[in-house]
C-alpha cells in the first residue's frame, strides 16, 4: 500500500494496522495503529490548498488552551507529506465520540458556544488568514449569476422529463431570488480568524471534555455566520428546520462572554446564514452526495425553507 509506505518513510511510527474510516468528496480518513498508540491520517487530493498550515495552527491553539488534535511533524519537520498524486498528514488520535446533528445536550451547546468564542479570542493574535465569504460573496450579482446557471439546468431537466431534478432546481432558484434582495453590509460585519467549519460534527466528546478537530479549512470569516451555523446544527430544538429564537439568543450570550458581536452582526445573522447555505449548499438533484451527508442536506433544505418566510422575524427577535 503506497500510503503505508509513505507514512513509514516520513514518520517514526511502527505501523501495525491501518484502516479506512471514512471518505467523502476526495478526502480519506484512516485509523492508524502503532505498537502503543493510535493516530488519524487525513489524505486529500493534491490540488487542495493549505494542508501544511494545519500543523502550526493546531500547535498555536494547543499552546493557548484550545483542546485540539495536534498534527505531527514529519522527520524533516514538515506539517504534511506531499507528492504529485496525493497529500496527507498524521494527527493525534482523540478518544471520544461525536454527536449527530441536533442531538447536543444543553451542557454541550454551552461548551460549543464557549469554545467558539474562545477560539475567536485566541486567534485574534494569530496573524492574517485567507478571507472567506467576503464582500464579493454577499452581493446580489453573485446570487443572480448562480440563478442563471440553475435556470439553464432547469430547462435541461424539463426537456429530459427529470421531474425530481426540476423540482429541486425550482426550489433553489426560488431561494436565490430571495437572497438576491438582501443587503449585507460587509464593512459592518465582524470578520475573525476561525475554524471555518465549526459545527457539532467537528467536536470529539469524552465525558465533559471537548476537543475540536479538522482545521484544514481555517480562515477569516464573519463571526455571525459561524455562531449561527454552530448553533442550528447542534440544537435539538432546531431539528425540524425551525431556528429557535430563545435558543439562539442563549447561544449568542454564551459565545459573547468570550468574543463580542456588534449590533449589526446580530441583526444580520439570519441573512448571512441563509445566504451562505443557499450559495454553498450541495447543488440539486443531490445524486452524488454520500448517504451519511443526506440527512444534513435535508436539514439545510428545511432551514432555508423556514428562513424564506421567517428571516425578518428572526432578525427582530435577535436584535
Amino acid at each position: 500500500m503506497i500510503l503505508r509506505e509513505l507514512i513509514s518513510a516520513n514518520y517514526d511510527i511502527q505501523i501495525t494496522d491501518i484502516n479506512l474510516l471514512d471518505q467523502y468528496f476526495g478526502t480519506e480518513i484512516y485509523l492508524l495503529r502503532a505498537s502503543d498508540k493510535r493516530y488519524i491520517v487525513k489524505k486529500l487530493p493534491p490540488m487542495v490548498p493549505n494542508l501544511e498550515r494545519e500543523e502550526p495552527l493546531t500547535r498555536y491553539l494547543a499552546q493557548n488552551g484550545i483542546p485540539v488534535a495536534r498534527v505531527l511533524l514529519t522527520n524533516n519537520g514538515e506539517g504534511c507529506v506531499k507528492t504529485e498524486e496525493t497529500q496527507f498528514h498524521v494527527q493525534e488520535f482523540v478518544n471520544g465520540k461525536t454527536f449527530r446533528v441536533n442531538t447536543a445536550p444543553q451542557w454541550l451547546k454551552n461548551e460549543s458556544a464557549r469554545l467558539l468564542g474562545n477560539i475567536h479570542l485566541v486567534l485574534k493574535n494569530y496573524g492574517e488568514m485567507d478571507v472567506n465569504f467576503d464582500k464579493d460573496f454577499f452581493t446580489p450579482s453573485s446570487a443572480i449569476n448562480n440563478k442563471q446557471i440553475y435556470e439553464q439546468q432547469l430547462a435541461a431537466a424539463v426537456e429530459e422529463k427529470k421531474l425530481l431534478s426540476a423540482s429541486a432546481l425550482e426550489e433553489r432558484i426560488k431561494h436565490l431570488e430571495r437572497i438576491s434582495s438582501f443587503a449585507v453590509e460587509t464593512d459592518k460585519l465582524t470578520y475573525t480568524n476561525s475554524h471555518g467549519d465549526f459545527y457539532i460534527g467537528q467536536l470529539i466528546v469524552n465525558g465533559r471534555q471537548v476537543a475540536v478537530i479538522d482545521w484544514t479549512g481555517a480562515c477569516k470569516l464573519p463571526a455571525a455566520l459561524e455562531v449561527m451555523m454552530s448553533y442550528v446544527f447542534a440544537a435539538p430544538e432546531c431539528a425540524n428546520g425551525e431556528i429557535n429564537r430563545d435558543g439562539s439568543k442563549r447561544y449568542i450570550d454564551q459565545y459573547s462572554a468570550y468574543s463580542m458581536l456588534n449590533d449589526y452582526d446580530t441583526k444580520v445573522m439570519p441573512y448571512v446564514f441563509y445566504y451562505q447555505q443557499i450559495m454553498c449548499h450541495y447543488p440539486p438533484p443531490y445524486d452524488g452526495i454520500p448517504e451519511t451527508y443526506k440527512p444534513v442536506c435535508g436539514l439545510i433544505n428545511r432551514f432555508t425553507e423556514w428562513l424564506y418566510e421567517n428571516a425578518e422575524g428572526l432578525e427582530n427577535s435577535l436584535s
